[in-house]
């Protein structure tokens, strides 16, 4: 018997303007139906999103009308799409399209509908559920489209190297069996990092797993190797560039903090760094280095030898490489370089490497990765209503967390949540908050219509932020993070990429002029 005469064996002949329930002793007498498997039910317009995985040979539906649960025989389901039943009450029938039909009373007309089924599922099911009323004319019924995942194990749809039976789209990692992961989606927590490397490791023998990555929270990995050096005796003598415990944790706080959702439905993202602290953790090294410096940037023949030196090559595409040399171009004042977006990067704070400094700035330099710029989304710099590390304005100080705009030691990128500022119409009743008075203009009165020039410390302003006065504005930062450049090539760099050169000097360094 075909797939398709056995799902027509099920019902009885069409009755008056209804169709009947599936007769189970004919289901029976074609051989019990393997219905194990995985569903996904979405309510039409693509919310409200279930997915489930069944077991056994005849499911249960539920049709919860705002909050109105109605269960076989009460309410009947329809689908259009017919290819399988689900049970007494999900009809289908052996045609390319259903007929929409009425019910018993117990359904809501284009009431929205979440739809909850236990049991179990096989053959390929796809279409709209329907759910309408007895007596309607069949006008905006609720319906739910429901697809069919896959129950062969054998079967990758999304090719992220995980059987779609084993990614049960829960958002809880179990097992490499499962896995918690959209069978859609190769990457599920959409961190540049497929789903089969952060469960099974990569191909080329990197495990990331052990590392502590997971395919349902947002990992970024990196790579530190630095120099030791005398570079500077008079200034600061003998000294190493290894980054510490202290400056690791300030970082992975900082980030593990941030408000980024996941498919877990927790926020933040997991930082996994590899300074050489022993374990699976070996890859971060001193590099030998004759002066501590290296002659050009983050593209320049010098790093990338270095980095090609001591980088494995199972590594590129899932860490960024962090150079920590005294200072690069030689004896730039620059606290450091990066790609944008990219994966490598330069912190190089000459005698000046506290943990405040480092931390602050391997944060800054990684956003610059990430695809954020000194004004967020511009280059234009020092806005003090841009509340982020990546504003020089922030960059060692932390940022403003109490709308005073001086930086109180807050390691973070910006949330978009202050107010524009018109330099010419600022209003300081507001401040940068909305609510917090700041005297922009220095004369110790709180004024409004005020004309101030408050990024003048950015001496390229009238080319990144378009005029000496203009309308200043913050920007979400965590919102707009970009894993993009993971896939960065060395030497051929992605297309739309700079090289940012970072020139502001830790404060110990202005103050030592």
């Amino acid at each position: 018997m075909t797939e398709r005469s056995r799902f027509a064996a099920r019902v009885r002949p069409r009755v008056g303007s209804r169709w009947p329930l599936v007769v189970l002793v004919a289901a029976v007498a074609c051989g019990v139906y393997d219905w194990s498997g995985s569903y996904r039910f979405t309510a039409a317009g693509g919310a409200g999103v279930t997915d489930l995985t069944l077991s056994g040979a005849e499911p249960t539906l539920t049709i919860d009308h705002y909050g109105r649960t109605t269960t076989s025989p009460a309410c009947e389901a329809f689908v259009s799409g017919c290819t399988a039943p689900v049970n007494t009450v999900f009809h289908t029938f052996g045609a390319t399209s259903c007929p929409l039909q009425t019910n018993p009373p117990g359904c809501l007309a284009g009431a929205p509908a979440t739809v909850n089924v236990s049991g179990a599922l096989a053959s390929d099911l796809s279409g709209l559920v329907t759910a309408i009323r007895v007596g309607d004319t069949k006008l905006n019924p609720t319906q739910v489209e429901v697809t069919r995942l896959s129950s062969d194990c054998t079967k990758d749809t999304d090719g992220d190297r995980i059987p779609d039976c084993y990614e049960t789209n829960t958002g809880v990692y179990v097992s490499p069996t499962n896995t918690g992961t959209d069978p859609f989606n190769p990457d599920t927590d959409g961190d540049g990092i497929s789903d089969g490397d952060e469960v099974l490791g990569t191909v080329g023998g990197l495990d990331l797993p052990g590392m502590g990555a997971s395919p349902v929270h947002k990992n970024i990995f990196l790579e530190y190797d630095w120099f030791d050096d005398d570079a500077e005796p008079t200034v600061c003598g003998p000294h190493s560039h290894r980054p510490t415990q202290e400056i690791m944790d300030r970082v992975a706080q900082a980030f593990a903090a941030g408000p980024i959702s996941n498919p877990d439905g927790t926020t933040g993202i997991t930082l996994i760094q590899d300074w050489g602290q022993g374990g699976l953790f070996t890859g971060g090294n001193l590099v030998p280095d004759a002066d501590g410096v290296i002659d050009e940037g983050v593209n320049g023949p010098t790093f990338q030898a270095i980095k090609a030196a001591n980088f494995a090559p199972n590594r590129q595409g899932y860490f960024h490489y962090v150079l920590m040399p005294h200072r690069y171009d030689t004896n730039s004042g620059s606290s450091g370089q990066a790609e944008l977006p990219g994966n490598d990067l330069i912190v190089s704070l000459y005698c000046y490497g506290t943990t405040t400094n480092v931390a602050n700035t391997i944060m800054h330099e990684l956003g610059h990765n990430l695809g954020l710029h000194h004004g967020g989304f511009q280059d234009c710099n020092y806005k003090p209503n841009y509340n982020s590390v990546m504003n020089y304005l922030y960059q060692f100080d932390g940022i403003d967390s109490n709308c005073t705009v001086p930086g109180n030691g807050v390691l973070s990128y910006s949330i978009g949540d202050r107010i524009d500022l018109d330099e010419n119409n600022l209003d300081e009743n507001r401040g940068t908050c909305g609510s917090t008075p700041w005297d922009w203009n220095g004369n110790s009165v709180i004024e409004t219509g005020v004309a101030a020039d408050l990024n003048a410390a950015d001496t390229q302003e009238g080319l990144t932020c378009g005029g000496l006065q203009t309308v200043l504005k913050d920007w979400d930062d965590w919102a707009n993070l970009s894993f993009t450049g993971l896939a960065d090539t060395d030497f051929a760099p992605l297309a739309g990429k700079v090289v940012v050169d970072c020139d502001n000097p830790p404060p110990e360094a202005r103050a030592h002029r």
